[in-house]
């Protein structure tokens, strides 16, 4: 099924070869480790922000493309493993040790992962110039650490979807719906603080490094709220 879903999404081009093959795997992960409510949970997210992405103003030309990463041509699949990873190796967890915070850790993820993707999609609809994080600086759109009105409205919006989406699918997450929520907006706020602070300025620290890190902030905000692993 999630082999079907990642060739159906190369065929729409919301995917690369490498990034079907990974969105493959990944899917495959959260099927045998948690259950169809961890796939329809990424699932959500995919199809949201490939929907924006497709949809927005830098699909259509209408947005300056400084951002180092183009998701347009499709995700690779660096840019699948930093969304979705997380979310995966929770998953891998909760098979190998049932832990019930497993699922609430990678909506945690996941929510971080739709309210930075929403951000940045919608953010490019600001009539205004995003402002950097670290000093309020006027910056073009597409600038790594560049926030706008429009686009932290959307990160709000994104990690209130996933929220309720996690609530709703599975009961490991019904008991954390306020820390998914906040793990997903915080998450996409450390991704700015990132982008606006380290990225592109050392070898290492690509847009797809970033992300992972930024979705790990997101199931650890979730953690911390519950108590720990547990």
């Amino acid at each position: 099924m999630s082999g079907a879903a990642a060739l159906l999404a190369r065929r729409l081009e919301a995917l690369t070869p490498s990034g079907a093959w990974a969105a493959a795997i990944t899917g495959t992960v959260l099927v045998a480790g948690g259950g169809w409510a961890w796939l329809g949970l990424v699932g959500i997210f995919f199809a949201t922000s490939s929907f924006l992405t497709r949809w927005g103003p830098r699909a259509q030309g209408e947005a300056p493309r400084s951002s180092p990463v183009s998701d347009v041509a499709g995700r690779r699949w660096d840019q699948v493993a930093a969304n979705g990873g997380v979310a995966a190796f929770a998953a891998a967890i909760h098979g190998l040790t049932g832990s019930p915070l497993a699922f609430a850790a990678a909506a945690g993820a996941i929510a971080e992962a739709t309210a930075d993707t929403w951000a940045t999609e919608v953010g490019r609809w600001s009539r205004t110039r995003p402002r950097l994080i670290t000093t309020w600086r006027s910056v073009p759109h597409g600038t790594s650490g560049g926030i706008t009105a429009f686009g932290t409205a959307a990160a709000g919006a994104g990690a209130l979807l996933i929220s309720g989406a996690a609530t709703a699918l599975a009961q490991g997450a019904a008991g954390h719906p306020a820390a998914v929520l906040a793990a997903g907006f915080s998450g996409a706020m450390v991704d700015s603080l990132l982008g606006a602070t380290i990225e592109g300025r050392y070898p290492w620290a690509s847009n797809s490094v970033v992300n992972l890190v930024a979705t790990a902030w997101g199931a650890g905000v979730v953690l911390a709220a519950a108590g720990g692993p547990g």
